[in-house]
């Protein structure tokens, strides 16, 4: 069973999310979650100054594609 997480999304709003895998690339956390309520979505976030954000384009696909070819730590 994969560890609950509530996260504040950037209008206040609570979202709890399972946290399906955390792992570092390049120096940088990187956490797999997916939505409590919609499992359809799933959201790559790393960590930054201001706390977690999420990942997309371009990181996204490099992201991804190191966790396939287990690349990460």
């Amino acid at each position: 069973m994969s560890d609950e997480i509530t996260l504040i999304d950037e209008s206040g709003v609570e979202r709890r999310f399972r946290m399906h895998d955390a792992f570092d690339l390049e120096g940088v956390s990187y956490y797999l979650v997916e939505d409590v309520t919609d499992p359809d979505r799933v959201l790559l976030l790393r960590e930054a100054e201001s706390g977690l954000e999420t990942v997309d384009s371009d990181d996204f696909k490099k992201v991804m594609q190191a966790l396939e070819e287990d690349k990460v730590d």
